[in-house]
């Protein structure tokens, strides 16, 4: 699958985020923050989806806090936050695509975050020790925030 250039997080077209039982909604609330909603079943037809989502996110982040501008402090280091709480199925294919996306935020010096609650996706993590590279959480501060702007706007 290609990742388009119009979009910074490989988001063709609104159409483009819902493929084959996936939707992948990644917003910036800030510089230097990226947060990726997942949504549905992440399979061998899906993942490279994500990969690209997630792939964009990094470069997002990176180039935010590229060299040459104001310095971050490290409890502010660019951050990509992926929640797959609403994540149904997650397939082998899914963990390559975490293992292959925290080598990438490793090299740009971002920090991967994913927050997976739910057995579904945290076991897969602990049975292959990916929650040693990658730092699991069940919720985070950005998301916790997002979603009561999300319902105060209701």
């Amino acid at each position: 699958m290609t990742t388009s250039s119009a979009h910074p997080f490989g988001v063709g077209s609104p159409d483009d985020a819902f493929v084959s039982g996936l939707t992948v909604a990644p917003t910036q609330p800030c510089r230097g923050l990226v947060l990726v909603r997942v949504l549905g079943e992440v399979d061998m037809l899906t993942a490279p989806r994500l990969g690209d989502v997630l792939d964009g996110a990094l470069r997002t982040v990176a180039d935010d806090c590229a060299v040459g501008r104001d310095p971050i402090a490290p409890a502010q280091a660019p951050s990509v936050v992926c929640d797959l709480e609403g994540v149904t199925f997650f397939g082998a294919s899914g963990l390559d695509v975490f293992a292959a996306a925290q080598q990438t935020a490793a090299a740009r010096g971002v920090r991967l975050v994913v927050v997976a609650g739910c057995r579904t996706v945290r076991r897969p993590f602990r049975l292959t020790a990916l929650d040693r590279r990658i730092m699991l959480t069940d919720t985070h501060p950005a998301l916790a925030h997002r979603r009561a702007q999300a319902e105060a706007a209701r």
